[in-house]
């Protein structure tokens, strides 16, 4: 049987496995303590850290520019909704107002048994419910990129605290890890 409690930890890099279960002195990172690196390796996080911002900025321009394709379509005003990773918080409550007013729309449709247009009614509402269900999924998306954007920004900000840099010049044991990042630094600088 597989033990889920497994004490060895598996990374990969590239097609190659890292195995730690060698290492003696292997803990649980504890998230009150202070994380001790260098100026390298902080702005090799920092960079790191500034591509998947820039990735979820350009995931977030995508997903408007789909919202409002799908608000024109549905013959609403073009919101002016921002693109910008910064004003997450303010697309995910825009889209949340665009869908209940759309909701608002359809339940104006009144279709009854003696109804004029009846088939463009039903069509009317057939794609408002279409629209409804396309900015869900769009706001749930959003969601979930403002989450991962706020995770980011808070790193990013630990990462502007300079005092644990002093305390590293203190410890000349090597880091395998930090050994790592700067090589593959270096080797871009090259390039």
């Amino acid at each position: 049987m597989h033990d889920n409690e497994s004490k060895i930890k598996f990374y990969s890099l590239g097609s190659e496995k890292i195995d730690f279960s060698n290492i003696s002195n292997w803990e649980p990172l504890d998230s009150s303590k202070p994380v001790i690196a260098s100026k390298g390796f902080n702005k090799a996080l920092k960079s790191v850290i500034d591509k998947d911002i820039a990735l979820l900025s350009k995931k977030i321009s995508d997903i408007v520019k789909e919202i409002k394709k799908t608000l024109v379509i549905n013959n609403f005003t073009n919101e002016n909704i921002s693109d910008k990773v910064e004003d997450i918080d303010e697309i995910v409550n825009e889209v949340e107002t665009t869908i209940s007013r759309i909701i608002i729309e359809k339940e104006s449709i009144k279709l009854k048994l003696f109804s004029t247009n009846k088939k463009l009614k039903k069509e009317r509402l057939k794609n408002l419910s279409d629209a409804i269900d396309t900015l869900s999924k769009y706001q749930a998306e959003l969601i979930s990129i403002s989450n991962e954007y706020n995770k980011l920004t808070q790193r990013k900000m630990f990462l502007k605290d300079d005092s644990f840099d002093n305390e590293n010049s203190k410890k000349k044991k090597e880091d395998p890890l930090e050994r790592t990042v700067n090589f593959y630094m270096n080797k871009q600088k090259e390039i």
